[in-house]
């Protein structure tokens, strides 16, 4: 391969810095010195510039500082309660050395009329005066928050001051005095710093009050409260006034310019401005413009001649390196390091491209590594795996598992649409795989199996590959021999329950008939076994009916005729089924008078979702005991809430307390009755409903259940709907 020709590269180079010397020595002595007599010009504008931001800072600074001093004499004073002169003192003492040196003028502290009671620099008949009348003391005792004054003359020094005041407020924001501290505009060292910020040339600096019409500060200090003169009598004041922040100014004295630039302090209502003559400046930056620009030419061509020689230096070793690279290109040289015995730039740029070059193999070699064992998990997984395209949704790639799980070839996977998998009857398949995309969820799905068939599994998503080639990759477990065992139990269950059912309510009716005493000359032995068979064959009819109820849950064949109902007939409907269990068990009921409130619910299902929160308070209360339902309305629903002054619930316990058969405490409960099945139906049945269901209990405290039914709206119709409600986990909140 031919070597191109880097010689002529470098010769243009040399030809072109030659060339722009030449052109630099020919039109520097036109352009040079007027070009840096305004950059000097206009850096001179930049540092005047900075020189009034910084004034600006820092006078906020110095304000913020003891405003923030006075804040914090205002929170001690505050603790005290009250202001008075004892308080006062004691603050003060404590106080010293920070007030005299943010303050030199002292402080005072009034009181919530406005009358001085402390101060800590001593003014004849200062104590005791009434400031009130002052606006900016008015607004700090009436607003709460520290006021700055305008420069104002003070009232017992008859020297211009500036008044910063920080009220005193109890914890609950009650102003009960305020601290005002007091800085002279002509001794106080507040605004030396900002004057003081000069370029060694005779700038002159004012603060002045635009909104009051006065001087705040300068460096003359006799300007300080002095009226600002009208627009005639001052350029400066007429460019200020006309919103400019910065120009060039006649003077009338010099016969020249001054360069006046202006910055505003908004929430003062202040301006900073400088005024600089521009002939001094000018006649001082002469000497050193004409010394710059001598200086530079001479570097310029000192310059040239040193690229010259560094340009031929450095393009030999680049062209070397250059010829070695396309050598291992094109094959003629084995891929190694470049040669290049150099420590300059040269050399760096060199030994940076066999880092990199070497640092790329073995990123390669990494990769490689990863990619077969991704591989190999991928070929050997125990589950199905697919891989689809995150748009299109069609297979991109298959395991081996996922042939014989779908009884698809790889090949015949490959590019088929996974949606022609999916058995009919089923939820979107973008529906599907958001949920099996959620961090620990899953999704259950019917997929088709080539030769006939279904195969249920349990599918879990994550997105992978680069941001630009986005693709999901899907997990599939067979879960069809779990489904079958929990359909096989539930038909079990089912099946057991209905056939027990009839002839435990046989044997419970003939045993309530013989224990109404219709029988006569039964045994007085017998009756206490009767009455125990009664009981017994109630409760555990009360658990056939349960088991049958969680078994039209989870089937999804629990039908609800949704209505509106009249809140207190439920209530009333309620308290007279459970009236009964409550004497016996020496509890009372007390229901509220709930008004004119509607449910919308199924009252079946309503009065069972009553019998049981209410059983279980009854059954968990102290003879003696009163249960309460309260109701209340929280925006569009209905809130039941049943309380009990029982035992309460275990905080171990308490995240079971929707299961089934949880029960706290085995023996009591055992002792009490019960399947622990009740309150697991009591969610569902809520759910069903629309509703939500939760608790809150301390062990000891009694417990509260509660209830929230939609509100029935006034134009609410029946609906007749059949809900599968599916099994969670028990919380203190369902919704």
């Amino acid at each position: 391969m031919k070597q191109p020709r880097y010689s002529r590269l470098a010769i243009k180079i040399l030809l072109l810095i030659l060339g722009a010397s030449l052109l630099e020595v020919l039109l520097s002595g036109l352009v040079t010195q007027h070009a840096l007599r305004t950059d000097m010009q206009n850096l001179l504008i930049e540092q005047q510039q900075r020189v009034n931001r910084n004034a600006v800072q820092l006078i906020d600074r110095e304000l913020d500082v003891r405003e923030q001093f006075l804040n914090t004499l205002a929170g001690q004073l505050a603790l005290n309660g009250q202001v008075d002169y004892a308080a006062s003192e004691q603050l003060i003492r404590s106080q010293r050395p920070g007030i005299d040196g943010y303050f030199p003028a002292g402080i005072l502290i009034l009181n919530t009329v406005g009358i001085a009671v402390g101060e800590s620099t001593r003014v004849e008949g200062r104590l005791g005066t009434n400031y009130a009348d002052r606006p900016h003391i008015k607004q700090a005792l009436s607003s709460g928050e520290p006021t700055i004054s305008k420069p104002i003359m003070g009232r017992t020094m008859r020297t211009p001051i500036l008044s910063i005041s920080a009220p005193v407020k109890r914890a609950n924001g009650e102003v009960v005095g305020l601290i005002a501290g007091v800085i002279e505009l002509e001794r106080e060292n507040l605004f030396d710093a900002a004057v003081n910020l000069t370029l060694g040339v005779p700038s002159r600096l004012y603060v002045m009050d635009t909104t009051h019409q006065i001087y705040v500060t300068s460096t003359d200090p006799h300007l300080a409260m002095q009226p600002l003169p009208s627009n005639e009598a001052s350029p400066l004041l007429a460019a200020l006034r006309s919103g400019e922040s910065m120009g060039l100014l006649a003077n009338a004295e010099t016969g020249g310019e001054d360069l006046f630039i202006a910055d505003g302090m908004p929430n003062l209502g202040w301006h900073v401005v400088s005024l600089t003559p521009m002939k001094q400046i000018t006649d001082k930056l002469d000497p050193i413009l004409a010394q710059k620009l001598v200086i530079g030419l001479v570097f310029f061509l000192l310059l040239s001649l040193a690229l010259i020689l560094l340009l031929r230096r450095a393009m030999r070793p680049l062209s070397s390196a250059a010829q070695q690279i396309t050598e291992m290109m094109d094959g003629s040289r084995p891929i190694q390091a470049i040669q290049i015995n150099r420590t300059d730039e040269v050399g760096y740029l060199v030994h940076a491209f066999n880092q990199l070059s070497e640092r790329q193999q073995e990123q390669a070699l990494e990769l490689q590594r990863e990619r077969d064992l991704l591989r190999s998990q991928f070929e050997q997984s125990s589950d199905a795996i697919v891989l689809l395209d995150i748009n299109s949704l069609q297979i991109l790639e298959a395991n081996p598992q996922s042939s014989r799980l779908l009884g698809y070839s790889a090949t015949s996977l490959r590019d088929r649409p996974f949606t022609e998998l999916l058995e009919a009857n089923q939820a979107p398949l973008p529906e599907l795989l958001k949920l099996a995309m959620t961090v620990n969820g899953h999704s259950n799905m019917a997929l088709l199996r080539q030769f006939g068939g279904v195969v249920h599994c349990e599918v879990t998503a994550a997105s992978v590959g680069l941001p630009d080639q986005r693709q999901l990759m899907l997990n599939l477990r067979d879960i069809s021999e779990r489904l079958r065992s929990e359909q096989l139990k539930n038909d079990f269950v089912s099946t057991v329950s209905h056939e027990l059912r009839t002839p435990l309510t046989s044997i419970y009716g003939t045993l309530r008939l013989v224990n109404s005493g219709v029988l006569n000359g039964r045994p007085e032995q017998a009756n206490s076994l009767l009455l125990a068979a009664e009981d017994n064959s109630q409760r555990l009819t009360e658990l056939i009916n349960d088991l049958l109820d969680i078994d039209k849950l989870e089937a999804g064949k629990l039908e609800l005729d949704l209505r509106p109902l009249d809140l207190d007939a439920q209530l009333q409907a309620a308290q007279r089924m459970l009236s009964a269990v409550a004497d016996g068990a020496g509890v009372s009921l007390q229901l509220p008078l709930p008004g004119k409130l509607s449910v919308q619910a199924d009252a079946q299902r309503l009065q069972q979702v009553l019998a049981n929160l209410l059983s279980n308070a009854i059954k968990f209360s102290p003879p003696g005991d009163v249960v309460t339902i309260e109701v209340e309305q929280v925006e569009q629903y209905i809130r039941l809430s049943v309380t009990d002054n029982g035992e309460g619930i275990p905080l171990a316990f308490q995240p079971n307390v929707f299961q089934r058969f949880a029960q706290a405490d085995a023996t009591a409960t055992r002792q009490r009755g019960g399947t622990g099945l009740g309150l697991a139906i009591t969610r569902s049945l809520v759910r069903a409903m629309n509703g939500r269901i939760g608790f809150s209990s301390m062990p000891g405290q009694g417990s509260c259940f509660w209830v929230s039914l939609p509100k029935a709206l006034p134009d609410s119709t029946p609906a007749h709907r059949t809900d599968r409600v599916p099994d969670s986990n028990g919380s203190k909140a369902h919704e």
